[in-house]
């Protein structure tokens, strides 16, 4: 057989070896962030590490889309010849190459054209959805709803045609993805039947049911900024009918779902809940649950953070967790609610000031938690001042 064509050259700069070092050890979260600041400071994969990762990958379907970022020229080269077809692309593939693809490897590389050419894996979408299978069309619209942002509104026709799919499943993500995008359509449709309870029925939206039925899920699943549109008298009015309707629930849900802060403001009078608490404010809800030691109030609170937290929060966190876990002899002697927190920790700043060690009394399994812990704080640390170290 005659040799394969040399990889083409690659402008993009290595990863410096001095933060390359950390890689053969890396695994899970870790290689994952390794990865992500990799992207960050423009560099690619070296490639004496290309073959383990891209075998780590064809394991772990987490890794494709940050791995592709950082694959460089000659890694979507090796991706070929390894016969990994969804990470040896960078653009859109042409038609023999998709229709030769598993449904499993053309879901991640609408994946990883979402993350590289958003534009390019619209146009991909667009071109092939209509003939795919049914459990094709489902997972290419489930990374849609996960990587949905304002300029997809440009799928809005896809979407309203998937509204009347053969598959449930596949109405069901389009509906969702359309109830996402404020000024959809489908939202608008909502919002005509917020106030007006002679609404004719329609399954295909969703509205189904009697009245009550259809306002129900009106005030759950639109996006507020819809319904707010339709409501002349802003969020008190909204408020008010859904009190006065016994539905104040779905309106508490709906505004949980899309995030929308200024209603969780309105709302939060009404019901002060901790998770209205903390969209509301989030920076003063974790005070609050720091001050109290309510780990529901800081975990509702941590989900509107950006990541990482703060320094100066991720100590206090970090304090909390050493001192819930002082006595602690046995895994499930610590609190579910705390080790939940725990298992957040990735999100800890690594620039943290650690609180003092544990006393040398404390229990095997306490000092065991927090060594590990206190030991992967320490290698983001390194592995983030290895990459900044170098321009």
């Amino acid at each position: 057989a005659p040799p394969p064509t040399p990889a083409p050259t690659d402008p993009r700069p290595e990863a410096p070896a001095r933060a390359a070092r950390h890689l053969p050890h890396l695994g899970g979260s870790l290689l994952h962030e390794w990865l992500t600041l990799c992207h960050a400071h423009a560099y690619r994969v070296p490639s004496l590490h290309l073959p383990r990762l891209l075998t780590l990958a064809a394991q772990d379907r987490s890794l494709r889309v940050p791995l592709a970022r950082v694959l460089g020229e000659r890694g979507r080269w090796l991706a070929h010849h390894a016969e990994s077809p969804a990470l040896a692309h960078a653009d859109a593939p042409d038609e023999p190459i998709w229709a030769a693809m598993s449904d499993t490897d053309r879901d991640t590389l609408h994946r990883v054209l979402r993350a590289l050419d958003p534009d390019a894996a619209r146009t991909l979408l667009s071109a092939q959805f209509d003939t795919e299978r049914a459990a094709s069309r489902k997972r290419l619209l489930s990374a849609v709803l996960d990587t949905l942002n304002d300029d997809d509104h440009t799928l809005e026709p896809l979407l309203e045609g998937a509204l009347d799919d053969r598959s449930p499943d596949v109405q069901t993500l389009a509906r969702q993805a359309l109830q996402r995008l404020p000024r959809s359509a489908l939202n608008a449709r909502l919002a005509g039947a917020l106030h007006d309870p002679g609404t004719t029925p329609s399954p295909r939206d969703g509205l189904s049911g009697g009245p009550q039925a259809r306002l129900s899920h009106v005030l759950r699943h639109a996006h507020p900024d819809a319904l707010l549109r339709a409501t002349p008298g802003g969020p008190t009015a909204l408020i008010t009918l859904a009190r006065d309707h016994h539905l104040l629930d779905d309106l508490i849900a709906g505004t949980l779902t899309h995030r929308h802060q200024p209603l969780a403001q309105a709302l939060l009078p009404h019901a002060p809940t901790p998770a209205l608490r903390a969209l509301s404010d989030p920076a003063r809800t974790l005070q609050s649950g720091l001050h109290a030691r309510d780990p529901d109030l800081i975990l509702a609170a941590l989900a509107h953070h950006p990541t990482p937290w703060t320094p100066d929060d991720s100590h206090a966190i970090l304090s909390l967790l050493q001192d819930t876990l002082r006595h602690v002899d046995h895994p499930y002697q610590w609190p579910q609610r705390w080790r939940t927190l725990h298992d957040h920790a990735w999100h800890l700043h690594p620039d943290t000031t650690p609180p003092p060690p544990l006393p040398p009394d404390a229990p095997h399994h306490a000092q065991s938690v927090w060594h590990d812990l206190i030991g992967t704080l320490d290698t983001r640390r390194q592995i983030q001042h290895d990459f900044k170290e170098h321009p």
